[in-house]
């Protein structure tokens, strides 16, 4: 497994610093504050060639992903996946020598909205209507709900991700 680039497409507040990852872990857990508070698509790239072996398909298994994942093997759209098992059969001719494997990753804007309340920047539109706040923990002095102290959620590839080799089985 890996190493994997991580590259950050779209989202906000701000773009991330692309990464260099020997293993798979939440992007709100690298060091700096830009990072834990990202909301949006990180693309993780890696390369491989396939193990010995002739199966009829491989299955790919992405482990842990938060939240939703678009695959592409070798420039090919695979699939995209939103869990709860994040898996995907592959034919063994959609594989080269050389593999380059993509994975987009786009996780919940809950991190965007814990430094929006954080800042104290004007992001809800209507009177406690976008987010109710019924949980005490949920409101702030005036009342209304807030997520100044939510922690980050986990997000990104967390994998472990593997590559398993399937046969046909005749049933009789």
């Amino acid at each position: 497994e890996g190493p994997w680039t991580l590259e950050f497409e779209r989202g906000g507040p701000q773009l991330p610093a692309n990464q260099t990852l020997t293993t798979l872990i939440s992007w709100t857990d690298l060091p700096g504050k830009e990072y834990a508070s990202f909301s949006g698509s990180g693309k993780y790239a890696t390369h491989f060639r396939l193990p010995e072996g002739q199966p009829d398909a491989w299955r790919l298994r992405l482990g842990q992903v938060a939240n939703s994942a678009v695959v592409r093997l070798n420039g090919q759209k695979l699939g995209t996946l939103i869990g709860p098992t994040y898996r995907l059969d592959i034919p063994a001719d959609a594989f080269l020598a050389d593999n380059e494997l993509v994975i987009e990753v786009t996780n919940r804007m809950a991190n965007r909205i814990i430094d929006l309340d954080r800042n104290h920047l004007f992001w809800k539109r209507f009177y406690n209507v976008n987010f109710p706040a019924r949980r005490p923990e949920n409101r702030g002095k005036d009342g209304l709900f807030t997520a100044e102290e939510w922690k980050p959620l986990p997000s990104g590839l967390l994998g472990p991700v593997a590559l398993i080799p399937l046969r046909k089985r005749e049933m009789n």
